[in-house]
C-alpha cells in the first residue's frame, strides 16, 4: 500500500482520535486512565484534547504530520512534535495566559491520571528545554496498519528537522516502541515504574525515558 507523509489539519482530528483511541487502548497505563468511560464520552474528550493542541500550536512549537494511505484516503497514523522553539514577548504573554490545566471526564481513574503526570511533568521539567530541544510528545498507528514502517516514517520527519537544527530529541517511550527508537539512535536517561495493582492493572509498568544525541542512530 503506498504511503503519504502530509501535515495534519484540524478537519483531521475526529479520525485522529479514533487512531488514538485504538493506539492506547491496551497500553498498561495509558489503557488504565479511563477504565469506567463512556466510549462515546471517550470519543469527544480525545477530540478535546486534540482540538486544545492544535489551537496551541504556535506557542508550544507543536507540529503535526499524518500517514495517509493515499488507495483508501484513511489516516494511518498520527504524529505530534515540539520542535525547538522561542516565543516574542507578545506570545510569552499569550502562552502565561493559557489554561493549560488537564481535564478528563467523570470515570477516569484520578489517582493514576494525576500519579503519572506529575512524573511526566518532573521529568519533562528536569531534560527538555523548550527553545532548542524537540521532542516527540505523541505517535501512534492505527493497529491495523502497524508493522508497516509509518512509526518510523513520522519519527524520520521530525529527526532530520533536529538534525538541521543540530538539536537533541527528547521522547516517552512504551516497552512496545523500544526497538524503533534505539535504532534512530534514542538513548534512556530515565524511567518511570508505576504499580499498576492500586489502579486497577496487574505488576509493574514502566515507561522509558530517552534522548537522542544530533546524527545519532542508523541513517535517514
Amino acid at each position: 500500500m503506498p504511503f503519504q507523509v502530509l501535515p495534519a489539519e484540524p478537519s483531521d482530528i475526529p479520525e485522529i482520535a479514533v487512531i488514538q483511541h485504538e493506539a492506547f487502548k491496551d497500553d498498561p497505563i495509558i489503557g488504565r486512565l479511563w477504565p469506567d468511560v463512556d466510549r462515546q464520552v471517550k470519543h469527544e474528550y480525545d477530540i478535546k484534547f486534540l482540538q486544545r493542541h492544535f489551537a496551541q500550536k504556535e506557542l508550544m512549537g507543536s507540529v503535526f504530520h499524518k500517514v495517509v494511505d493515499t488507495e483508501s484516503g484513511k489516516i494511518a497514523a498520527f504524529s505530534k512534535w515540539k520542535y525547538g522553539y522561542t516565543l516574542t514577548p507578545k506570545q510569552q504573554a499569550e502562552k502565561e495566559k493559557l489554561d493549560t490545566k488537564r481535564f478528563h471526564p467523570p470515570g477516569s481513574n484520578e489517582k493514576l491520571y494525576n500519579d503519572f503526570f506529575a512524573q511526566l511533568d518532573a521529568r519533562r521539567k528536569k531534560y527538555v528545554s523548550d527553545d532548542k530541544d524537540y521532542f516527540l510528545h505523541i505517535l501512534i498507528v492505527l493497529p491495523s496498519y502497524q508493522r508497516s514502517g509509518l512509526g518510523s516514517m513520522l519519527v524520520r520527519e521530525g529527526l532530520a528537522a533536529a538534525d538541521r537544527d543540530q538539536a537533541r530529541c527528547y521522547i516517552e517511550a512504551s516497552p512496545a516502541g523500544l526497538g524503533l527508537y534505539k535504532r534512530y539512535g534514542w538513548k534512556q536517561v530515565d524511567e518511570i515504574v508505576m504499580d499498576m495493582k492500586p489502579h486497577g492493572g496487574s505488576g509493574m509498568a514502566t515507561e522509558v525515558l530517552m534522548i537522542r544525541e544530533p546524527g545519532a542512530g542508523i541513517p535517514l
